[in-house]
């Protein structure tokens, strides 16, 4: 486990070299709410949707966004075709 007992916080503006130490260039799996803390993100989760039309190709890209109060997904497989998914379930 890594402690770092001064957090200087992220700066994305300086070089991999220049980051001052207990500072960050990049900020990966963590999130800031607080300011002052940092916490690890939630893992990922397998979430299925009941409206879709898909297939049983590999999915190579997946966006998603929102309409109204209903999550949706647009995904493609590896046959190129574009599928919609709404609300999971």
């Amino acid at each position: 486990m890594i402690v770092i007992n001064a957090w200087k916080g992220l700066v994305t503006n300086v070089g991999p070299y220049a980051v001052p130490p207990g500072a960050a260039a990049t900020q990966v799996n963590l999130q800031s709410l607080v300011p002052g803390s940092v916490v690890v993100r939630s893992g990922v989760t397998s979430v299925t949707f009941a409206t879709h039309t898909g297939a049983s190709s590999p999915v190579v890209q997946v966006f998603h966004y929102q309409h109204g109060t209903v999550p949706h997904i647009v995904y493609q497989n590896s046959s190129g075709y574009v599928y919609v998914g709404k609300g999971p379930s």
